[in-house]
């Protein structure tokens, strides 16, 4: 059975553009989507903490406790969960993977065509060796930047959307393991 472990972002406070929100608690509400797909599609999949906005957790304990459980999950996939930031204007679909990965960039270019069927805005894959979960994960890391947080129309796409990224991205991890899909929705 494949496995995957989902990191959400552990920051203490990153606000988004839709009131009330943070990329910390969209990121999670997000996973809890992409869980019901998972399991109806049979695959194996273990979560990273809840981590409470504004609280004084440590991100840093928190992301190394992340890469030491996937670690011992065996997982297949890392999968991490973020938003993106700059200076509001910006939109698009940015997910990372480390450098000369094969099997990263192939999940990318799966992932990345499942996003262009539903996301109108920009996707570009982007390289980085400097991510902890993508340099000390054993399993294939991918970096997800879905929308930039700070861009009202991005952050707006993502809030009304979460259900359909989710069954994208579970479709995306079915064609790269092989295995049949299976809508939820049907």
């Amino acid at each position: 059975m494949p496995k995957i472990y989902l990191s959400p972002a552990y920051h203490k406070w990153n606000p988004c553009s839709v009131d009330g929100c943070d990329e910390t608690t969209h990121n999670n509400l997000y996973l809890d989507e992409l869980e019901k797909y998972l399991k109806a599609c049979k695959i194996e999949y273990k979560r990273g903490v809840r981590r409470v906005p504004k609280s004084n957790e440590d991100s840093n304990a928190l992301l190394s406790r992340a890469v030491r459980e996937s670690n011992e999950f065996c997982a297949d996939i890392h999968y991490v969960s973020h938003t993106n930031a700059h200076n509001g204007n910006v939109r698009g679909y940015r997910p990372i993977i480390y450098p000369g990965y094969e099997d990263a960039k192939r999940l990318a270019d799966i992932l990345m065509k499942n996003r262009r069927e539903i996301y109108s805005g920009p996707v570009t894959l982007n390289t980085r060796t400097d991510l902890y979960e993508l340099r000390k994960t054993n399993a294939t890391a991918y970096y997800e930047e879905h929308v930039f947080h700070d861009n009202k129309e991005d952050a707006i796409w993502f809030h009304n959307n979460m259900k359909l990224i989710a069954k994208q991205t579970a479709k995306g991890f079915c064609e790269y393991f092989g295995i049949p899909f299976v809508d939820i929705n049907e």
